[in-house]
């Protein structure tokens, strides 16, 4: 069982499915336990019902702030390195400029402490057909 991060061949794919309120993050299949652990800390709450399958949602209860949290992981993973696609339903331009704005003077310091050093892409298939990527 692969993830929608391993079909779209990115490290983090964040959605919602087709008449789901749930926000999903789905990380690759064996993704390491620092990615895990920044999208535990960026609010999702990580599930992992078989030991090679892991994924995370954001808690219900939070539809005021999904947009808030999704975007501001989608540009704190891509700030770090990794390759992460938002549906552009989750997007928010205003959380995407505030954390950006906040990133900027730690963003080399932040990515010098992370030991993750892939490259942030711009996808042409974005993930769940039609998401944001970085």
């Amino acid at each position: 069982m692969g993830s929608l991060a391993d079909e779209e061949d990115t490290d983090v794919e964040i959605y919602r499915r087709y008449g789901d309120p749930t926000v999903y993050a789905d990380s690759r299949t064996g993704a390491d336990e620092k990615l895990l652990q920044l999208l535990d800390t960026l609010g999702f709450e990580r599930k992992n019902p078989m030991p090679m399958y892991t994924w995370h949602e954001l808690p219900q209860g939070i539809t005021d702030r999904e947009s808030l949290c999704a975007t501001r992981a989608w540009v704190v993973l891509a700030n770090l390195g990794y390759t992460v696609n938002l549906d552009p339903e989750l997007h928010c331009l205003n959380t995407e400029r505030m954390v950006r704005s906040a990133l900027t003077p730690k963003a080399n310091a932040l990515a010098e402490s992370h030991e993750h050093t892939a490259t942030p892409t711009v996808s042409a298939m974005p993930a769940a057909k039609h998401a944001r990527s970085l």
